[in-house]
């Protein structure tokens, strides 16, 4: 695969289904996001979201919620935003009246989870963007318990440095199969 692009080697990978840990930063994946969407979440349906894409802070949950809409928006494809500073009550109410993508912070996503705010049962895809970040900011317990309730799904966790070691134990615990794909 080393003749390939970043952006191929991570569809490549996905496809081949294996979850995929990606040494990256926003600026390489960020404009990948809507395609993995719609490569892996291609039609509305009744029932539970489809993806759920968990971001360290406000701003990036409203940065990819925008952006996401935009891509989707042929696609027919509700795309719903959880975050910290919003309703709670409303976020919890649009996600019960069903969609298809959540974006939103990780400790929002998974309080509003655990209030049964949402089921993740025909979950087709499952990411968490700056890992490395979210673990320092304190979501690690967040991520663990969320993660354990996943059906089977593919995951894709983006990180900007592999080789720390409380990261690959992390990964360990709750992502298997998975291959490392570099930018």
């Amino acid at each position: 695969m080393a003749d390939l692009t970043y952006n191929e080697r991570l569809i490549k990978t996905l496809k081949a289904g294996h979850s995929v840990l990606s040494v990256a930063g926003p600026e390489n994946y960020g404009e990948l996001l809507p395609e993995i969407v719609k490569l892996f979440v291609p039609e509305a349906a009744e029932g539970s979201p489809r993806a759920v894409i968990l971001v360290a802070n406000d701003a990036d949950a409203k940065a990819y919620h925008e952006v996401m809409v935009k891509a989707v928006k042929e696609l027919d494809l509700t795309v719903d935003l959880v975050f910290e500073k919003g309703s709670k009550l409303k976020q919890r109410n649009d996600l019960f009246d069903g969609t298809e993508i959540i974006i939103g912070t990780t400790r929002r996503v998974c309080e509003l989870y655990f209030q049964n705010g949402f089921n993740i049962g025909k979950l087709k895809l499952f990411m968490i963007l700056q890992i490395d970040e979210q673990i320092r900011a304190g979501n690690k317990g967040y991520i663990s318990r969320l993660a354990e309730s996943l059906p089977k799904c593919r995951q894709i966790i983006f990180t900007r440095v592999e080789d720390e070691e409380r990261l690959n134990d992390y990964m360990e615990t709750f992502v298997g199969n998975y291959q490392v794909v570099e930018a």
